[in-house]
């Protein structure tokens, strides 16, 4: 198990508030890629790019079938996993501690399926529909999981749906950047925590700065150093699982967890 640096633990012992951000690199333990860096889906150097194409808003706007057929793999992929360690320990740090702030850049739903009960999906779930006609939103059904299954179509009013997260091009919902605003920036907790994201987005990299001006605890954790290393006060190197049971273990209130 690894060692905190001592400033660090240090810190941790005054903590009373925590904000956790997470990316793919959580749910690569529960066997689904990540999307950046070694391995990840965009990386691919026969499909990376074309993946990209197909889950723009472009693409969903004038082949809709496209954007679909890559969706509904991704979605087969989330159902098919189980939450891993880190979304079983954090769903345990928020049943101790209720004000823990969860906010996620996943779509595979398993923050939720661990049983955090408050989980700001900033970029949606991909076992999710919204329909276009009418808004209604709504499980992705079953029957769409199949392989070789056609889009799905609103189950209110027949509608056309589209997939219930954020597409490249599009702008994020404006309800989960007023939480993390909030949350972040305007309570200000004790910790700010960076797990497994490659951090490309500003919106993630802002709160961690934000924290470390405030003399705020921010930490990363991430095997490589990512755009947000020079805006936290300390950058784990190594993953999510080993780092994160000994990061909780140093906050008195979160003490002797079990996932």
């Amino acid at each position: 198990m690894p060692t905190l640096p001592p400033a660090l633990a240090a810190a941790l012992a005054g903590v009373r508030s925590v904000a956790v951000i997470t990316g793919a690199g959580v749910s690569k333990a529960a066997g689904l890629p990540t999307y950046r860096g070694e391995g990840g889906v965009y990386e691919d150097p026969r499909e990376g790019d074309r993946t990209i194409e197909d889950l723009t808003g472009a693409t969903f706007r004038r082949e809709p079938d496209r954007t679909w057929d890559r969706i509904l793999r991704l979605a087969r992929g989330a159902a098919a996993a189980r939450p891993g360690p880190v979304h079983h320990l954090l769903a345990a740090a928020a049943r101790r501690m209720p004000g823990l702030f969860l906010l996620t850049q996943n779509v595979d739903g398993l923050h939720g399926r661990a049983g955090s009960p408050d989980v700001v999906e900033i970029h949606g779930n991909v076992l999710r529909i919204r329909c276009l006609r009418c808004g209604h939103g709504a499980p992705l059904p079953a029957q769409a999981l199949a392989v070789g299954a056609s889009r799905p179509s609103c189950p209110a009013c027949g509608g056309p749906v589209r997939p219930d997260v954020v597409l490249f091009e599009e702008p994020l919902p404006r309800e989960p950047l007023l939480r993390l605003q909030a949350a972040l920036v305007e309570q200000s907790p004790d910790l700010v925590l960076l797990l497994g994201t490659s951090a490309l987005f500003p919106y993630i990299v802002a709160p961690a700065r934000h924290a470390t001006l405030r003399g705020k605890a921010s930490v990363e954790v991430n095997p490589d150093p990512t755009p947000a290393t020079p805006a936290v006060r300390h950058a784990l190197r190594g993953t999510a699982e080993a780092w994160l049971p000994v990061l909780l273990e140093a906050v008195p209130a979160l003490q002797g967890l079990r996932a």
